[in-house]
């Protein structure tokens, strides 16, 4: 398994993200403590320079897993389920931009927020839903054109209110039909909604295209109660040979936290 620190160069007022500001210092940090890679999230692609980010990545042999798309959906109110086709062009057309990009690094694109929230009347839900699966079958579409991985997370019930266990998200990849939509799975969401995190994620199996491990508290690894080495011990025994990325708060602070949550998990992944 891989493991990935998140960064932005972006004013991120909502997102748990642990770094913020010059992705060249959360670069340089990566390397520093042995990570893997850098996992960027972007309000918009034109938030990063795509020759200086390669330059990154090749000065510091590391490799960018995927581009969140959150900030567009939490700053910009761009939701692929919004009532209003102006709006979900308007998604559509960021995601692409992040596609784009990613085609670029090799990277996979993540869509969480972006799904939005199809409310609670039938009729509503319904088209609603109908709307959201519509854009996402699109911006698959456009992503497996460029070769780009589409990476589906479910949310918990506070900030999604149709797409919130692996069961939820598998099911809307079995209704898209795109052979490049995986899931991500995140444990600080499925510390919420799932009966028992270690067979979710088996249940995912090779569907599963993405972790990002958070502790119960939205903090790094080893910061609050998650039973860490059930969700790695599971995913060992599924000989994942995927991504770990931390998408956690910069609590006490972005140094603390990095730090802390790739000490935790090499000593669990042994």
């Amino acid at each position: 398994m891989k493991i990935a620190l998140t960064a932005t160069p972006s004013v991120a007022k909502f997102a748990p993200i642990v770094m913020r500001g010059d992705v060249a210092d959360a670069f340089a940090a990566a390397s520093e403590l042995g990570y893997d890679g850098v996992e960027l999230h972007l309000r918009q692609s034109g938030d990063i320079d795509r020759a200086a980010l390669l330059k990154l990545m090749k000065n510091y042999t590391l490799f960018v897993p995927t581009l969140g798309t959150g900030m567009a959906a939490g700053e910009d109110g761009l939701t692929f389920s919004d009532p209003n086709p102006e709006v979900r062009r308007a998604a559509v057309e960021r995601v692409r931009g992040h596609i784009s990009l990613a085609s670029g690094f090799g990277s996979a694109v993540t869509i969480g927020v972006m799904s939005g929230k199809v409310g609670l009347e039938p009729e509503t839900r319904q088209r609603n839903r109908a709307n959201a699966i519509e854009c996402l079958r699109e911006v698959c579409s456009i992503a497996e054109s460029d070769g780009v991985t589409v990476l589906l997370e479910p949310l918990n019930r506070y900030e999604c209110d149709w797409i919130n266990t692996v069961d939820d998200g598998l099911a809307v990849i079995d209704e898209v039909g795109a052979s490049n939509l995986k899931l991500l799975a995140d444990t600080f969401h499925e510390n919420i909604e799932e009966v028992d995190i270690p067979q979710s994620l088996k249940k995912a199996g090779g569907r599963l295209g993405h972790v990002h491990l958070v502790d119960s508290n939205r903090q790094a690894p080893g910061r609050g109660h998650l039973d860490l080495k059930a969700v790695v011990d599971a995913l060992k025994e599924m000989s994942y040979k995927g991504w770990l990325s931390f998408e956690v708060l910069p609590i006490p602070s972005s140094r603390a936290a990095i730090e802390g949550g790739i000490s935790t998990i090499r000593r669990l992944l042994g």
